[in-house]
């Protein structure tokens, strides 16, 4: 069980680590910089070999990865390396960046890869849902209809259905200027809804699926999480406001955001409240709150893969591909500015090794997106201007061409001691959160009632 939850995130982590240090590395024998270390892991060393003049090896603590070239620190002295071009810290300053941005670079590339392998590879997972009718609103032209929560799609237009993918298809096939007929089963009976073009839009709108308020799937780390809901779970009310659909927990959940609220839950055949605090959404300015909880799935249902041709993948990955990483960056933002709001969501290796076990666990699609948002996390937070990060090496690169010199010795030390103290921080306090996090899960869990009914989660 540990070993299935620890080697997924640390293959996952690893391919992150080894296509950043490797985009290092690259520029920097192409800029003639001596490389004397590639090593993918951290501490002393597992396995190894040397080529070329580098030592390449990989380490016991698979926790990062480095690329150490030479004149990369001051001396012991503290006097800057003697050298030129081909070591790091005397070679011109217009490569230094060059190669200190080519480590997130490789990360941007890597996020796409994963996206346009999504798009044009794997697929989308769309779920098979039963062509069953969920309960329409009253007064709604699907209620008028005579269509009731229940009532099961068999055929449109005399094409017989079996999942709601099937209904969308064949509705799109059916000539906009012609009466939209459906053919449906009550218990044992059948019958026909005739809808006339002019209805046809108004009708569509209000027809769905039952959405019942079940938890399929958590977010680890997530406010569900912590406050102790399972799969299978069935939410009751939010703040004593029914909940009948799904929906109504989005619902109900608007303008909560940060904001302590009261979840009703149903577990097996006991009922209990839990007390959580919903987590904004980045960039949202509603505070439409969010709890980290999937829909439940249907059982005995498989996936339809919806892929895109090649010529259509590339741009639809690269527009992705920038609109995670804007949301990435806005959520990097919102986290140090409300820092005490929104540390509870920070995690670190143990925190990407459950997510990406859920992930294995939900499916390839799953595993592509997330690889592509920890790259583009990776890029974002390597790129700040904080010493020792890639964008504390571009600062000082920056600074050396406005100044028209290099930043002594001393200084460098100085501003690397800086550095080390801001990371060491922020790494002690994020491997607190990862061990925190399941124990204030296991808290919740004892204080809940433990029988739970198993229900099958969605995939999406």
């Amino acid at each position: 069980m540990l070993l299935s939850t620890i080697l997924p995130g640390v293959v996952l982590l690893g391919i992150v680590i080894f296509f950043h240090e490797l985009g290092h590395f690259l520029v920097a024998k192409w800029r003639g910089i001596t490389v004397v270390k590639f090593s993918l892991g951290m501490g002393p060393e597992m396995v190894g070999f040397t080529a070329g003049g580098t030592r390449y090896c990989l380490s016991w603590i698979p926790l990062g990865g480095f690329v150490q070239m030479a004149g990369d620190h001051p001396n012991e002295d503290g006097s800057l390396p003697e050298g030129g071009r081909e070591q790091f810290l005397t070679h011109p300053w217009f490569g230094r960046i060059l190669v200190a941005v080519a480590g997130p670079a490789a990360n941007f590339v890597l996020a796409f890869v994963a996206f346009l392998l999504l798009y044009a590879v794997v697929g989308q997972g769309l779920i098979q849902w039963p062509s069953v009718v969920g309960p329409p609103a009253a007064g709604s032209p699907v209620a008028l209809a005579g269509l009731r929560g229940g009532d099961v799609i068999v055929d449109v237009q005399g094409h017989p259905v079996h999942t709601w993918i099937d209904v969308e298809k064949q509705v799109g096939r059916v000539d906009t200027t012609r009466a939209l007929e459906m053919r449906l089963r009550r218990g044992d009976s059948l019958f026909t809804v005739s809808t006339p073009p002019a209805e046809r839009r108004a009708f569509l709108g209000n027809l769905d699926r039952p959405h019942p308020p079940v938890v399929g799937a958590l977010t680890s780390g997530l406010p569900a999480y912590l406050a102790g809901l399972k799969d299978g779970d069935r939410i009751l009310a939010i703040d004593g406001h029914p909940v009948a659909q799904f929906g109504d927990i989005r619902d109900a959940l608007r303008g909560k955001a940060e904001q302590h609220v009261v979840v009703s839950v149903r577990r097996g055949d006991a009922d209990f409240d839990v007390t959580l605090r919903p987590a904004p959404m980045p960039g949202d300015t509603t505070r439409q709150g969010f709890i980290g909880i999937e829909e439940v799935g249907p059982r005995g249902t498989s996936e339809e893969r919806l892929r895109a041709p090649f010529t259509e993948a590339v741009p639809l990955a690269f527009q992705q591909t920038l609109l995670a990483t804007a949301q990435v960056y806005d959520g990097l933002w919102t986290t140090i500015v409300r820092f005490r709001q929104l540390h509870d969501q920070m995690g670190g290796p143990i925190f990407i090794a459950q997510m990406t076990r859920d992930a294995v666990r939900r499916g390839p699609d799953w595993v592509l997106n997330l690889l592509a948002m920890i790259n583009l996390a990776v890029m974002a937070f390597n790129l700040l201007p904080i010493p020792l990060l890639d964008g504390g090496h571009i600062f000082l690169a920056l600074l050396q061409a406005v100044r028209r010199r290099a930043i002594s010795a001393r200084g460098y030390l100085r501003f690397m001691r800086v550095g080390l103290a801001i990371v060491g921080t922020l790494f002690i306090f994020i491997i607190a959160q990862d061990v925190m996090r399941p124990i204030r899960r296991m808290r919740a869990l004892e204080n809940a009632p433990r029988e739970t009914t198993t229900v099958a989660p969605s995939p999406r």
